[in-house]
């Protein structure tokens, strides 16, 4: 493709400043919120996909219709909410919810209780606990991981016809409006939905239903078109939730046992044994909070890269010299800053973190279309694709790909100085981050250095010419490392009031024979 026809991927996003927004987010000014499917509308959509789940698709119709209606009438007033988002519950009165139980037809009534049976041994207090309660059978007690798990994926049966029993509980209830046009493609969608995801008419139907869904689980602020905070029902399902079982992952953090013969080997891996340790020690010791998810993902992700970066710099003790340890040690102090940055106010901070890693997902993945469209060679489009692949199933994980803005500069809207001054670290930036950066962009005063030597021709005025100076390996650049992990796990412990073993450095202090000097703080 020539550089006259060449058009810039995302050509349909509008450049505001650094970022390119999608089309429709600019007309709406900026002003709709992002959400998570997952952490926001689950829990208002579930008690829809337990009735589905208990009882059927066809009985579900009729017993939630039923229940909507009688709390409309319960209400009978104009400003009755809709009746969809399981929070809504919440804000009658005793007097609407006595009504409700009384005028409620007793099998939908009975339906309702034992669908939500097990929500209510994990939750006693949701929303419709008010019904009564119903002894859940073991099948159902143990088909509630299931379905929340099922339930996490918006493309999944259960979320997609949850989002359209949601809708037509919505139409019923007066709060849906369709314009002509559209009515009768949506009562054919309605028809056809049970089929989900089995027939091809059902799958186009879907795609609806699941656009719908932010407004029928969330609340729009109608004077800023922004999405209202979560209802505390969100936040009192995660707190429940939260406790019922551990954290299950695969064991990624065990120590490696081996006993070997060579030294410098047998060190090594007791070094990074002691960096798991520490790591260990840190995430055992901050209580998981579900209503502060992309705090703890975003910290303890960071504490991994930290810990992953000086094991790496262990592994390889070739890398301890001059040449390569300060790329290493650069990347670790661009970790710390963005760490301590995001500490000093965590929750707008971590999501800016993670909306910025979702662009440049975006970004990189338009680029990579637009390469297979130009005709990418052969041997490289079958990896394209596959990447493709990956990165889309990434993103779509997250975010809705059409809604995600892409940042073109930096994603704290700072310049790393100015994070570390705000950060209280201008110190380490002055005498850590910036003498590394050096030698990660090969300025001269790191080039000349280590990859020149001057003619030893008194005729040639003394010139430089190409040289690669030696670099024995030294056991300092690992002290380094060690020394910057160890600021990074002492600041995490500072904030969150901690105090915590520093295993790994103090390993690698005792190999030193005499104290290390060096220009970080």
């Amino acid at each position: 493709m020539t550089n006259e026809t060449r058009k810039p991927v995302l050509q349909d996003h509008v450049a505001v400043k650094r970022k390119l927004v999608p089309s429709f987010l600019h007309k709406l000014g900026g002003k709709l919120s992002q959400y998570s499917w997952t952490r926001q509308l689950v829990p208002e959509a579930l008690w829809l996909g337990l009735v589905i789940d208990h009882c059927g698709y066809e009985a579900a119709r009729r017993h939630c219709r039923a229940l909507g209606q009688a709390a409309c009438a319960a209400v009978n007033g104009a400003e009755c909410p809709m009746f969809v988002k399981f929070s809504t519950f919440t804000e009658l009165s005793d007097a609407a919810k006595e009504a409700m139980r009384s005028t409620l037809d007793q099998g939908s009534l009975e339906a309702i209780r034992r669908s939500l049976a097990p929500l209510a041994a994990v939750t006693p207090d949701h929303p419709l606990a008010f019904l009564g309660k119903a002894d859940a059978v073991s099948e159902q007690d143990a088909r509630l991981p299931g379905l929340l798990r099922e339930f996490y994926d918006r493309n999944s049966r259960a979320a997609v016809l949850s989002s359209a029993l949601g809708y037509e509980l919505g139409l019923d209830q007066g709060k849906i409006h369709v314009a002509a046009h559209l009515v009768d493609d949506l009562i054919a969608g309605f028809k056809v939905i049970s089929g989900y995801p089995e027939t091809e008419e059902s799958r186009r139907a879907a795609g609806a239903f699941r656009a719908a869904a932010p407004t029928l689980f969330m609340v729009v602020n109608l004077d800023d078109a922004v999405f209202e905070g979560d209802a505390p029902w969100v936040a009192a399902f995660w707190e429940h939730i939260s406790g019922f079982g551990p954290c299950l992952f695969p064991d990624t953090l065990e120590d490696e046992i081996v006993d070997s013969e060579d030294p410098l080997e047998q060190f090594v891996l007791d070094y990074q044994n002691a960096v798991r340790a520490d790591l260990r020690a840190r995430l055992a010791n901050w209580p998981l909070d579900l209503n502060e998810i992309e705090v703890f993902e975003v910290v303890t992700a960071l504490l991994c890269r930290q810990a992953t970066l000086a094991m790496e710099i262990a592994s390889s003790p070739g890398t301890w010299n001059p040449h390569t340890a300060p790329i290493l040690l650069r990347a670790i102090a661009d970790v710390f800053i963005n760490l301590a940055w995001i500490l000093k106010d965590p929750r707008p901070r971590a999501r800016l973190y993670v909306e910025d890693g979702q662009g440049a997902i975006k970004l990189q993945i338009a680029h990579q279309k637009r390469a297979l469209e130009a005709g990418a060679d052969p041997n490289d489009a079958d990896e394209l694709r596959q990447m493709i692949e990956i990165w889309s199933g990434w993103l779509a994980g997250q975010r809705i790909e059409a809604l995600v803005e892409v940042n073109l500069g930096s994603w704290s809207g700072l310049n790393t100085r100015k994070m570390a001054e705000e950060a209280g670290f201008i110190d380490f930036y002055s005498y850590v981050y910036q003498p590394f950066s050096g030698v990660v962009h090969s300025n001269w005063a790191h080039v000349s250095m280590f990859n020149t030597i001057h003619c030893q021709n008194p005729a040639h005025r003394w010139h430089r010419g190409a040289a690669i100076a030696p670099a024995p390996v030294d056991l300092n650049w690992l002290y380094l490392a060690s020394k910057y992990l160890s600021k990074t796990f002492g600041h995490f412990d500072d904030v969150y009031g901690l105090s915590l073993p520093h295993a790994a450095f103090n390993l690698v202090a005792d190999q030193l024979s005499e104290p290390v000097r060096d220009a970080g703080s």
